[in-house]
């Protein structure tokens, strides 16, 4: 039986942050709001970029503080919608995309009005915020080249 997810050509392969340092590095990156979230986005540095296998490559981090949302369903659903929309993102056809490390963080509690942790109410608001980062950062920072227009 094939994979079911079928590698497009534009979409990025998505990797995870696991060493503190990066998440630090993460912190001090320039940084987009949307709500409750930030996306801290940056370069990847030349040791990350390095073990890209010439597939468009983004790592990603995720804080997601229980201070801020308590129950793990939620914390959860949250970085399944980011994880989600990293992997259908897609990117202009033309696009120089150096690997970029992303790492999403929730800053402040989600509304209460989102009474349950796995309402479609709360995936629509998390799925629309997360849309609108990235969006935001690909406004940013996604260079289209010049012969890709022609």
């Amino acid at each position: 039986m094939a994979d079911q997810r079928a590698e497009r050509p534009n979409s990025l392969k998505v990797d995870m942050l696991r060493q503190p340092e990066a998440f630090a590095a993460c912190f001090a990156a320039r940084y987009a709001q949307q709500a409750e979230f930030r996306l801290h986005y940056r370069a990847a540095p030349v040791e990350l970029s390095a073990q890209s296998s010439g597939a468009r490559q983004c790592w990603l981090g995720l804080v997601i503080p229980k201070k801020f949302c308590k129950p793990a369903v939620r914390r959860n659903l949250i970085k399944r919608v980011m994880r989600q929309a990293l992997r259908e993102l897609c990117l202009p056809t033309a696009a120089d995309l150096q690997a970029p490390v992303l790492m999403l963080r929730l800053t402040r509690k989600l509304p209460a009005e989102f009474r349950s942790a796995r309402s479609p109410a709360l995936l629509a608001y998390v799925q629309q915020a997360v849309n609108a980062l990235l969006k935001s950062w690909i406004e940013r920072t996604v260079v289209v080249s010049e012969q890709g227009l022609a």
